[in-house]
């Protein structure tokens, strides 16, 4: 087997299957039920990896955003802080979600399922873009809030991948498949990958998907797993990790695996077995044979 094959295997592997899917889609049905029931919802939207279609098996992740109508976040004549926001949906979750961990993660009410992890990001409609897609005010970590159009940067996303032909959002599948391989795990956020994948254009052109994971963890290295600016100027910066601690622990695992891969792709072309043992090392013995 070559090692593109190889990667067109792991790529087969990595693909959700319908009962998770189906496990998904049951546990955000439970959510929207209790907010609706709780909040004045005027609807949710499906963000993140499920509504690019690049999630991977083994570790369903979605982004749930709420939005709520603005007499929710209202205060007065201002805008309640997004700390008291998330803690009213916190309360409500924890309700009805008794038996599962639920905690605030920054811009989120993070639920973990057994078998699905949840963010549910609670915002209110703003206004429209120049280019007519909606544009939310979510909260920013600190108590007040940002805006974000989930719509908006799928489409750049998309487009970027219709571009690569296709090659984007599996790299970003690969990529996502790499930081769960690593001990302990990578958690590198999914948007970062994926913007920087779009915004670097490091799918384009004749490539292989060797060489795609390369650049990428050359690129994330370079700015040493650091925010980038958001390239429609709509999120200021779309960071790589949400702590300090995780960046050093991103950085070195991502250093050692760029370091990997590019040995790899340099001696493919002499020894398959060589470069196959390198894809191994990166991915933690996960990289098939």
């Amino acid at each position: 087997m070559s090692i593109s094959e190889s990667f067109q295997t792991l790529l087969s592997r990595i693909q959700p299957t319908q009962n998770e899917q189906r496990a998904v889609a049951g546990h955000l049905s439970s959510i929207k039920t209790r907010l609706s029931e709780a909040f004045e919802v005027s609807s949710f939207v499906i963000a993140g990896s499920q509504s690019r279609d690049s999630s991977i098996s083994g570790r369903s992740d979605v982004d749930l955003f709420a939005v709520l109508k603005r007499s929710e976040v209202r205060w007065g004549d201002d805008y309640k802080t997004s700390t008291t926001v998330l803690s009213n949906v916190k309360r409500e979750l924890d309700g009805r979600f008794r038996n599962t961990s639920i905690y605030t993660d920054v811009h989120a009410i993070a639920v973990d399922f057994s078998d699905c992890h949840a963010d549910v990001v609670p915002v209110f409609f703003w206004e429209t873009t120049s280019d007519n897609w909606p544009l939310y005010f979510m909260p920013d970590g600190s108590g007040d809030w940002m805006k974000t159009s989930p719509a908006r940067h799928n489409k750049y996303i998309r487009d970027a991948d219709v571009r690569s032909g296709g090659m984007l959002k599996r790299t970003s599948q690969l990529m996502k498949f790499w930081r769960e391989c690593r001990n302990p795990r990578i958690p590198l956020s999914s948007f970062h990958i994926e913007m920087v994948l779009a915004s670097e254009g490091i799918c384009i052109g004749v490539k292989s998907y060797a060489e795609c994971v390369r650049d990428l963890l050359q690129s994330i290295a370079r700015r040493e797993c650091r925010g980038i600016q958001d390239p429609l100027g709509i999120s200021g910066i779309i960071p790589c990790v949400k702590t300090e601690n995780q960046r050093a622990v991103a950085l070195a695992s991502v250093r050692y695996s760029r370091d990997q891969a590019k040995v790899a792709t340099e001696i493919e072309s002499i020894s398959t077995m060589e470069a196959r043992q390198h894809w191994n090392t990166v991915f933690n013995g996960r990289f098939p044979r």
